[in-house]
């Protein structure tokens, strides 16, 4: 918004009523103490051209000068730059996506309704772009959600857009909980200028014209160098004798010297947050309105905005509207409204109309729009707007109808799990739901809310209530052919399933699939078909994968991005521990690179903490440490979202004979028993047993084993229970039953006393650190020396360390041990050589095949090469999806390839005689 006539721009101060200064983006002026200011934000748009897209942060407290900043900043952009404007508005409840459709009408000439066409939009505009765009989001510390996830989404894709984008915000009024912090933390940090403005210094005050009665000191005193405050005392200095010590008394104190009306029009108009349209406003006035915001405008009250005038600094609307009584607001309220509910689409206004029933105390209205505008923000993805609005409605449910508070409850309670979080509150509406339909006697809704209580408590953690609420759902939809009945089944399945309980995964699935393709639910389908094929995988059925193929292609067929993301993650989780290692990683790469793609960072980072298992199963300890340290170093992430992660951190550092091992099991352990899933509890037992076996510390094996010998053999996958018999085995007085019958062929000989047998089965399935463990048991000549070599191969120094404490080796003439000569050579997690790091350094950049050729005097034939290289082994098919996965996965960017000096730094260059396919 342009500053007004005494804002922190600097010259005389004119009469306050002959005032006509124009838009400082026609007229700019000289700033007080903003020259470096004004300097950086040139600095970081002239790196836009050759470098890709930059962002640029301002913050500071309310009337510090942002906005003057910016504006002072786009009035000297040349004509090749193009200029785009959002702003977000101070409702009750944000308009969704307000800031991303005034950028869109700039960009595209248009007003686009749905979400995703706005997105795909705006991005292909802006790449296809020749100009440079500068696109300014002002005042996020009030922006949706859906804006804020507009936000990380355009943010992730920077680097290939020809803009600088600017967000600015009060950083007093953004704590450490709320949803813009999350958003900013996700811009790339080499891409990213933060700003902050800090008040006019005593000399920056001073260099205002000040009039006689008043001197600098006195008014930075009152004012703390505040911008705003300063230029609202001077507008007014000539006619008062006083110096005002608020700026609610300053901005009164212009207002008292305007006409009743003009004063009267500003008071209705300050009832509005954000812009005021004439059309609104003129029913509630007996006289032509425009003609008087003219004059509001040109004495500095108001400006233009977006869709109309606005005040000039939301302290003076504040400041305005405080002038007001309760009674008073509440009656420009209601006339507001009824302006809005004449118009005839009501479509556009309805957070307006939401916004300004709750100030009408009009709850019939109320109750009647809160639904229809939570219902448009969840489907333009603003979730946590969609909970606001439901909740002021939800406050007045008593005086609804029966089903129609009921409808409330459910809404706000499904909104405000998905986007804020999932306490008592939640679980209280979900029950009052419950009640509200049983007494009108609809049991299917009934039976939706109970199994939707059922997933509340299983996501905080509480399985016995889960499993209460399930059973009673299930019990409540017998019998009703209905999708809630279908996906109650299914989550019983899942539960199963979550559980090894395999064959009762696969019943309740059949009963799920059975209901969805009889009430043609596809979604349910596809969890259900997920889910038996996963049953089926984890037992060695191979089946499975073509369930869970199935499952895939109907989940990306729909459009069912959790489904998507569930399906990739069975797949390689089930083919992991099939020892199908090849074939996984396909699965983990496309689900990592969907999960990006669709912002599902939950998902993601779950997946990525199975590709460290990946890594682990391949006897990469160095490049599983790094990936999955990487993963925990991710903020916001759920306990079982890192679980994987801290499960292979605990289990890698363990093999590397790394002294942290004990503490990051004991770590694993907690969280694995919080979970209460039998998948994560008996992988870490089975580690402390084998760490025990390492450390020559029976004690701490026996109580682990305790507890898996008391589980039926259908509880675990066979090779779970294999890891376990294998480790166990080597506890003294360990094992109390006999297993041979239930085990594989390679693990069943090391169990019976076949250990060079063993270990050549083992080390046929590249499981070489069993086969070395295995063969350090057997009384062949040499066997020891075979086994610390099989060791020293993957750089397990644990398993070196064990065959000197536990076994004779005074004549095997094994070499001594230095930490840093059997350290295993770190390779890059995805086998990227030096020189393609490199390329990969330059690409994050923003950089070009042909700019990448020159700058590092190659053909471009070559580049494209090792481009090509880059994006197979990364499993993506273009550089958007590349730049996101490094953007997600930071680690992949070795620190001494990283980054290529393009923007002045040191020049990288491959080293003289490189091929193209190295």
């Amino acid at each position: 918004m342009p500053p007004g006539p005494h804002s922190i721009f600097n010259g005389s101060t004119p009469n306050f009523l002959d005032l006509t200064v124009g838009s400082p983006l026609l007229s700019p002026k000289m700033l007080i103490e903003r020259e470096n200011e004004v300097q950086t934000l040139h600095q970081v748009l002239s790196q836009v051209p050759d470098n890709g897209g930059r962002v640029l942060v301002l913050y500071g407290e309310a009337g510090i000068g942002k906005s003057s900043l910016i504006h002072a900043f786009l009035s000297n952009l040349s004509n090749s730059e193009k200029v785009a404007f959002g702003m977000c508005d101070p409702l009750n409840t944000p308009r969704p996506l307000g800031p991303v459709r005034d950028i869109a009408r700039d960009i595209l000439g248009s007003h686009p309704e749905a979400e995703i066409p706005l997105t795909e939009s705006l991005m292909e505009r802006l790449t296809a772009s020749e100009n440079i765009h500068v696109i300014v989001l002002e005042d996020m510390h009030w922006a949706d959600q859906a804006s804020l996830d507009w936000l990380k989404y355009f943010c992730r894709r920077i680097a290939l857009i020809p803009a600088m984008l600017i967000v600015s915000f009060r950083d007093a009024e953004i704590d450490a909980a709320h949803p813009l912090r999350s958003a900013l933390g996700v811009i790339p940090g080499d891409r990213t200028q933060r700003l902050h403005l800090s008040p006019l210094s005593r000399d920056g005050v001073a260099a205002f014209d000040l009039p006689p009665n008043m001197s600098a000191d006195q008014l930075y005193d009152i004012t703390d160098g505040n911008p705003f405050f300063v230029s609202e005392i001077l507008n007014n200095a000539d006619d008062v004798e006083t110096v005002p010590d608020s700026i609610r008394d300053a901005v009164n104190a212009r207002v008292n010297q305007l006409s009743p009306s003009l004063q009267s029009l500003l008071e209705a108009s300050s009832c509005f947050p954000g812009d005021i349209e004439p059309k609104f406003l003129q029913p509630i006035i007996d006289r032509p309105v425009k003609d008087e915001l003219a004059v509001a405008e040109r004495l500095g009250l108001l400006v233009h905005g977006v869709n109309g005038f606005r005040f000039r600094h939301e302290l003076a609307r504040l400041a305005t509207q405080m002038r007001l009584s309760e009674t008073e607001r509440q009656a420009i309220h209601g006339q507001l409204l009824d302006a809005l509910l004449a118009h005839n689409a009501l479509g556009p206004l309805l957070a307006d109309i939401v916004h300004h029933a709750e100030g009408a105390r009009e709850v019939e209205t109320l109750l009647c729009f809160a639904p229809m505008a939570a219902k448009e923000a969840a489907r333009m993805g603003a979730h946590r707007e969609a909970a606001q609005y439901l909740f002021a409605a939800m406050k007045h449910a008593e005086d609804a109808e029966p089903g129609v508070a009921a409808e409330i409850y459910e809404m706000w309670a499904y909104e405000a799990g998905l986007a804020l979080t999932i306490d008592d509150d939640v679980i209280d509406a979900r029950k009052r739901a419950v009640s509200l339909w049983k007494k009108l006697g609809q049991m299917d809704r009934v039976g939706e809310n109970l199994r939707w209580l059922s997933r509340l408590h299983w996501y905080r953690g509480e399985p016995e209530q889960a499993q209460a609420y399930l059973e009673e759902a299930i019990e409540t939809l017998q019998g009703i052919p209905s999708e809630a009945a279908a996906m109650a089944f299914g989550l019983r399945a899942q539960f199963h399933m979550l559980r090894d309980e395999m064959e009762a995964a696969q019943e309740w699935g059949k009963k799920a699939l059975a209901i969805a393709e009889t009430v043609d639910a596809p979604e349910v389908k596809a969890h259900a078909l997920n889910t038996i094929g996963a049953a089926k995988l984890f037992r060695g059925d191979l089946t499975g994968e073509t369930l869970l193929r199935e499952s895939l292609a109907l989940s990306l067929e729909y459009d069912f991005h959790e489904q998507a993301a569930r399906a990739y993650t069975n797949l390689a989780e089930c083919l992991i521990e099939l020892g199908e290692i090849e074939r996984a990683e396909p699965f983990l790469d496309e689900g990592v690179t969907f999960d990006i793609a669709h912002d599902l960072d939950s998902w993601t980072y779950y997946l990525v903490g199975r590709k460290a298992q990946l890594r682990f199963e391949q006897h990469r300890y160095t490049e599983a440490v790094d990936i999955a340290k990487g993963v925990l170093s991710r903020q916001n992430q759920t306990v079982l979202m890192q679980l994987p992660a801290k499960i292979v951190l605990a289990r890698s550092l363990l093999r590397l004979g790394d002294s942290a091992a004990r503490e990051r099991l004991e770590d694993a352990f907690h969280d694995a028993s919080q979970i209460g899933e039998l998948q994560y509890i008996a992988v870490v037992r089975t580690a402390f047993i084998e760490a025990a076996v390492l450390w020559g510390q029976s004690d701490l094996a026996r109580p682990h084993i305790k507890e898996i010998e008391k589980l039926s053999f259908s509880s675990l996958s066979p090779r779970k229970w294999a890891d376990f018999v294998f480790w166990a085995d080597r506890v003294d007085d360990g094992l109390s039953g006999e297993y041979s019958d239930n085990l594989p062929e390679a693990f069943r000989l090391d169990h019976q006393g076949e250990f060079e047998a063993a270990a050549k089965a083992l080390r046929s399935q590249e499981l070489k650190y069993l086969a070395a463990t295995s063969l350090c048991r057997s009384q062949a000549k040499g066997a020891l020396a075979t086994a610390d070599r099989w060791y020293e191969e993957i750089g397990a120094l644990a398993g070196r360390k064990y065959i000197r404490s536990t076994f004779d080796v005074s004549s095997q003439g094994l070499p001594g041990l230095t930490r840093g000569q059997y350290k295993a050579a770190r390779r890059h997690p995805y086998s990227l050589t030096s020189k393609e790091q490199i390329v990969l350094g330059l690409i994050i950049e923003g950089a070009s095949n042909t700019r990448i050729a020159e700058h590092l005097s190659r053909s471009k034939r070559t580049i494209e090469n090792h481009v090509s290289s880059i994006l197979r082994k990364f499993g993506v098919s273009n550089r958007v999806e590349l730049i996101l996965r490094a953007q997600a996965e930071p680690w992949i960017l070795d620190q001494g390839q990283s980054g290529s000096g393009l923007a002045g730094g040191d020049r990288h260059q491959l080293e003289p005689g490189s091929g193209s396919d190295t």
